[in-house]
C-alpha cells in the first residue's frame, strides 16, 4: 500500500473513532443526566405527595370500618388537588389488593418487593411501547399498612435521545466526508514531496544524475530534501570522477601501447632489415644506432611510468633543502639542451630552506623547464624565480612558448597526454612529466597552479613549505 494511502485511511479512522468514541460519550451522558434528573424529580414529587397524604390522614378516624374508605377518599382527594392529569396514582393493601386506580397502567413493583423497603422505584416499557417510571412508598395509617405507588410517562426522554443519535448519525457521515476531503488534502500535501523524490530517484536510476527535488520545505520534510539532494550532488561527483578515472585509464591505456608500439614497430623492422638484408657497413651502423635510440626511448618511458607508480610505495625521506642551490643546480642541468635551442635563461632565487627530498624536487622542477623548453621555439626565454613568502616558498617557471588552452590545462596533468603530440615527440616527451610533477608535489603538502595563454605563454607556480628563510636576491644566467 503506497504510503499516501496509509496516511490518508489513518487520518480517517482516527478522526472517525474519535466522534464515534467522544460523541457517543458525550450523548450517553446528556441521556444518562436527562433521565437522573426525570428520576429525582419524580421521587421529589412522590415525597411530596406522600407528606401530603400522610398530613391528610393524620386525621383520619380509627375506626376500622372507615378507615379503608376514608384512605381512599383522602388519597384520591390529594391526588385532585395536585391535578388529575399529572399523577397517576394507585393504592394497594398490604396483601397487594388494588384498592384505588388513578391510573390505566398497570402497576411494575409488586408488593412482596415493598415489604422489606419503605420505596422504591423502577423504569419499564410498557405494552405500549413507551417507557414509565413507577414509583412506590410505605405508609402505615393506624397500623395498617398501605402501598402508594406513582407511574409517570418518560417517553419523551427517550425520543429525544433517539432524535439527538438521529442528528448525531447525520452529523457523524457529514463529519466523515469533511474528514474525508481534508485527509485527502493534508496526505496528498504531506506525500507530495515524498511522491517527488520518488521521481527524481527514478530519473536517476535512469541516468538522470543531475535532478533535483524542488520546493522549500520546512522541518524534518525540508532536511529530507535537503539531505537528498547533498547526496545526489555527491553522489553526481562521484560517478563523474568514476567516468573521468575510466576516461583517463582508457586514455592512459590507448596512449601507453601507442607510446610501445612507435618504437617496437621502428626495432623490430630495422632488426628484420639488419637480419634478412644485406646491407652495407653504413647502412648497418645507421639501424643499428636507430633501434639503440628507440631502445633508450623506451627505457626512459619504463622508468618514468616505475617512479610514477611506485612514487607512493617508497619510503621517502625528508630533510631541509636549500631551494636557491636546487635552483641553480637544476639550471646546470638543463643548461646544454637549453643552449642547444639557444634559448634565454635566467634564474632569480632567494634563499629558503623547504622540508623535502632533493631528488625528487630536482625531478619535480626539472620536468617543468623540461617541458618549458619543449614549448619554447629557438630563441625563446625562459625564467626561474624563486620566492620566500611566510613559511612558503615558491618556485615560478615562466617561457614565451606556445601556450595552452583552458581545457587543455585541466588535462595536462594526466599521464601520456601532450598537448603537441607531434612537438613532444619530437622533442623526446612521452607525456609522463607533469602527471609526475603533481604527484611530487602532492608528497611534499606543497600546492601548484599553472597559467597559460595561447601564443603569449605558460607560467607554472609550485608552493612549498620551507623554514629558516634568508632572502637574497642573486640572480643566474647563461
Amino acid at each position: 500500500m503506497k504510503i499516501f494511502w496509509k496516511i490518508f485511511l489513518s487520518i480517517l479512522s482516527i478522526v472517525t473513532v474519535m466522534y464515534l468514541v467522544f460523541g457517543g460519550a458525550l450523548l450517553y451522558a446528556s441521556f444518562n443526566n436527562s433521565l437522573n434528573r426525570e428520576i429525582q424529580r419524580e421521587v421529589s414529587e412522590n415525597k411530596m405527595f406522600m407528606n401530603m397524604l400522610k398530613t391528610s390522614l393524620s386525621v383520619s378516624v380509627e375506626d376500622d370500618n372507615r378507615l379503608e374508605e376514608n384512605v381512599i377518599k383522602t388519597t384520591e382527594s390529594v391526588r385532585n388537588s395536585l391535578g388529575q392529569n399529572r399523577y397517576n396514582i394507585k393504592l394497594c393493601n398490604s396483601k397487594g389488593v388494588e384498592k384505588y386506580r388513578g391510573s390505566t397502567i398497570e402497576s411494575f413493583i409488586s408488593v412482596k418487593e415493598m415489604n422489606k423497603k419503605n420505596s422504591a422505584y423502577v423504569i419499564k416499557l410498557a405494552d405500549d411501547n413507551e417507557h414509565y417510571i413507577e414509583n412506590m412508598n410505605k405508609i402505615v395509617v393506624y397500623g395498617k399498612t398501605y402501598y402508594v405507588s406513582s407511574i409517570k410517562n418518560i417517553q419523551y426522554i427517550y425520543e429525544d435521545r433517539n432524535t439527538l443519535y438521529n442528528r448525531y448519525r447525520l452529523m457523524v457521515i457529514m463529519a466523515f466526508v469533511v474528514s474525508g476531503i481534508l485527509s485527502y488534502l493534508i496526505s496528498k500535501r504531506i506525500t507530495k514531496p515524498i511522491v517527488e523524490l520518488s521521481k527524481i530517484t527514478e530519473k536517476m536510476a535512469s541516468g538522470d544524475y543531475g535532478a533535483r527535488a524542488k520546493g522549500k520545505q520546512t522541518g524534518e520534510v525540508g532536511v529530507l530534501i535537503n539531505s537528498f539532494n547533498s547526496m545526489a550532488d555527491i553522489l553526481k561527483e562521484n560517478i563523474e570522477e568514476l567516468e573521468d578515472s575510466a576516461r583517463k585509464q582508457e586514455d592512459f591505456t590507448a596512449s601507453f601501447a601507442h607510446e610501445l608500439k612507435t618504437p617496437l614497430t621502428a626495432i623490430v623492422g630495422y632488426s628484420d632489415m639488419i637480419r634478412s638484408m644485406d646491407l652495407s657497413e653504413k647502412e648497418i651502423k645507421e639501424y643499428s644506432n636507430y633501434i639503440f635510440s628507440q631502445g633508450k626511448r623506451l627505457e626512459k618511458l619504463s622508468f618514468s611510468l616505475m617512479d610514477l607508480i611506485s612514487l607512493d610505495k617508497q619510503n621517502i625521506s625528508f630533510e631541509k633543502v636549500n631551494m636557491k642551490r636546487l635552483l641553480k643546480q637544476v639550471g646546470e642541468m638543463a643548461k646544454p639542451n637549453l643552449i642547444q635551442k639557444r634559448i634565454k635563461f635566467k634564474i632569480k632565487a632567494e634563499e629558503g630552506k623547504v622540508y623535502g627530498n632533493e631528488e625528487l624536487l630536482i625531478s619535480l622542477i626539472n620536468n617543468i623547464v623540461d617541458n618549458a623548453r619543449k614549448a619554447v621555439d629557438i630563441g625563446g626565454a625562459i625564467l626561474i624565480t624563486g620566492q620566500a613568502s611566510g613559511n612558503e616558498y615558491m618556485v615560478t617557471v615562466q617561457d614565451n612558448g606556445c601556450g595552452m588552452e583552458p581545457e587543455e590545462l585541466r588535462k595536462i596533468t594526466e599521464a601520456f597526454y601532450m598537448v603537441d603530440k607531434s612537438r613532444a615527440r619530437k622533442e623526446g616527451g612521452a607525456g609522463i612529466g607533469m602527471a609526475l610533477c603533481k604527484k611530487i608535489v602532492s608528497i611534499h603538502h606543497g600546492k601548484w597552479k599553472i597559467g597559460s595563454k595561447p601564443g603569449v605563454g605558460t607560467n607554472v607556480y609550485v608552493i612549498l613549505p620551507m623554514d629558516n628563510k634568508q632572502l637574497a636576491g642573486e640572480g643566474y644566467e647563461n
